[in-house]
């Protein structure tokens, strides 16, 4: 099986966006973890066989890289709060200026909550939101089946509380 890089970049451009929003909170760093995502996937790309799932491989190597790129971000200086990051939709056409703004309200609240997560709890979340089976996840992240469910349990329940105090019943 021959598999085209740009093809499956361009299949798995939304995993790839979701991870590089989850692990930043500036626009440029969005914008470099996203380039850094791309260049170790095109790296990785010939040691491929094909064995797992073409969307384990990308999400194996996309959260790996969002790991290590937070971790030397930490080094460099501290995180600034998400605050001033906006979300877009990217397409809404026939959908009023006021439901467009409260969906985009309430993205950007669920991105700045999934950021206050940890980051073993964010890589999960965002597995889940992407309707992933337990045992995909598990083989994703390397923990058992049984463990996916406990830690989508607390992170719900921690997600949930999260989305409260940020005051998401009043958007």
């Amino acid at each position: 099986m021959k598999l085209d890089f740009k093809n499956i970049v361009d299949e798995y451009n939304g995993i790839l966006y979701k991870i590089a929003r989850s692990y930043t909170t500036e626009e440029a760093d969005f914008k470099d973890l996203y380039q850094e995502m791309l260049i170790q996937l095109w790296q990785s790309f010939e040691r491929f066989k094909g064995e797992a799932k073409v969307s384990t491989w990308i999400y194996r190597v996309s959260l790996n890289t969002a790991l290590t790129f937070q971790k030397k971000q930490k080094k460099q200086f501290s995180t600034n709060p998400i605050d001033n990051v906006s979300y877009k939709i990217v397409e809404m056409s026939g959908v009023g200026e006021e439901v467009i703004f409260q969906k985009e309200k309430k993205i950007e609240l669920l991105y700045k909550c999934v950021n206050l997560l940890k980051k073993d709890d964010r890589a999960i979340i965002l597995l889940h939101l992407e309707e992933k089976k337990y045992d995909e996840i598990a083989e994703i992240i390397g923990i058992t089946v049984s463990h996916v469910g406990v830690k989508l349990m607390r992170i719900k329940k921690q997600l949930f509380q999260l989305l409260k105090e940020q005051g998401y019943g009043r958007i």
